[in-house]
């Protein structure tokens, strides 16, 4: 149940891949062109359901590096990508040992034919692979344009990947309600369309998301809102709200609370949409943001009512984030802001994310995170955290979660550190 967050330094292309690959939502920040933002959603529609890794040689690459690489990675054969994107065949390592001699050699009178399946064949591709045929598969777009390779390992992995009634993997775009133009054209590719507006219980904003509604198909999520009021009131403005976006203020990098004064925190904010809702005998989802750090955060958020959560922070510093890795002394970071931050207002797509189109006073600050590897671990984790804290309550679903959680208060929890 998790949605990454329309962030500019965590969801483009590789994080949309990889949330979907593991049974989640990537949304794609705004932050960005129109033709920017289709480009990707299309491209993540476009791929094939299993993980995929750049994983090629070039035909003028030197011998001995090559064979370096293949020995480092445990890999007997690999593709021969050229320039234009066309696979040319494979490199066999049992080859590179007998050939290369003196070692600066390049591979490209050295390439042998080999099976090449197309985006459409990858389940074929999968088995081919687990029978010991091959280490390594090209795969290709219709075009015939390389699209990434299948290792053994990444064959064998189990992944949960979500998709739409065509096969193909689910993905968001994160939109303003003022911007018809931009729903209307990612409308085409995308299962949902995010409203990333800080305050959407506005009625500016609400006029213009009852005449988006009208022109889109893909499901509308409405948000950010906090509170009651602001549940019933977009339910009986908004023709169609297919899912709130829920918490006001309650990110790690978000100052709001400090700079305007305003806060609804995401526990209390879940809580307080989910009763309007069932007030109302409705079925409306929740998508719970701000603040979850942790897996037990988020068994919290779901408790609460929420049916998914939304992480920044949490995956922000892996090797999908769209942030780029950056070495500080002995130890790498990737960047990570707010939408609110000075930098991330200085690309202006996503200004009136805070209802003005000029915005001056920053609400949101800019950092570091620590380099975290590969996002399918930190999923993996995030998961058996949530399945764990069902597992406490007695729950075998969210749905069954909401009705038997019990909340208390109690003291702080005391760890070593504040032990000792």
């Amino acid at each position: 149940p998790i949605a990454s967050s329309p962030m500019d330094m965590v969801t483009e292309l590789d994080m949309a891949i990889a949330i979907a690959l593991h049974g989640g939502i990537g949304v794609v920040h705004r932050n960005m062109s129109i033709d920017q933002q289709v480009e990707i959603v299309s491209r993540v529609k476009s791929y094939p359901p299993i993980k995929l890794r750049n994983a090629f040689v070039k035909p003028n690459d030197v011998c001995s590096r090559v064979m370096d690489y293949m020995v480092s990675e445990g890999i007997r054969d690999l593709p021969v990508v050229d320039d234009l994107g066309y696979v040319r065949g494979y490199v066999k390592l049992w080859k590179l040992k007998e050939i290369c001699r003196k070692g600066n050699e390049v591979i490209d009178t050295i390439i042998d034919s080999g099976t090449i399946y197309n985006v459409t064949e990858v389940e074929k591709a999968r088995r081919s692979i687990i029978r010991g045929e091959f280490d390594a598969i090209a795969i290709v777009s219709k075009e015939g344009f390389y699209v990434g390779t299948l290792l053994l390992r990444d064959a064998i992995e189990e992944i949960t990947p979500v998709l739409d009634k065509d096969g193909r993997l689910l993905v968001a775009a994160a939109i303003s309600p003022f911007d018809i133009d931009r729903a209307k054209k990612l409308d085409k590719y995308v299962d949902a369309l995010v409203s990333d507006v800080a305050h959407f219980h506005n009625i500016n904003i609400l006029d213009s998301a009852r005449k988006l509604v009208k022109e889109i198909s893909a499901d509308f999520v409405a948000g950010n809102i906090g509170t009651y009021e602001a549940a019933i009131d977009v339910i009986h403005s908004v023709e169609r709200v297919d899912g709130f976006r829920v918490g006001i203020a309650g990110g790690s990098i978000c100052i709001t609370a400090d700079v305007a004064g305003v806060y609804a925190p995401t526990l209390w904010a879940v809580a307080s949409v989910r009763d309007a809702i069932e007030d109302l005998k409705l079925s409306i989802p929740i998508v719970a943001d701000g603040g979850i750090r942790t897996s037990g955060d988020a068994v919290k958020a779901l408790a609460a009512g929420a049916s998914s959560v939304m992480l920044g922070y949490v995956l922000a510093g892996t090797d999908e984030a769209s942030a780029p890795l950056i070495a500080v002394g002995e130890k790498l970071y990737k960047p990570y802001r707010g939408m609110a931050s000075r930098g991330a207002m200085a690309k202006r797509y996503a200004v009136d994310r805070y209802s003005r189109t000029v915005k001056r006073a920053p609400e949101g600050v800019e950092g570091l995170v620590p380099y975290k590897g590969p996002v399918s671990k930190i999923i993996k984790e995030f998961v058996e955290g949530i399945r764990a804290g069902l597992g406490y309550a007695g729950a075998r679903n969210i749905e069954e979660l909401w009705r038997i959680a019990l909340f208390g208060i109690a003291p702080r929890k005391e760890t070593i550190q504040n032990l000792f």
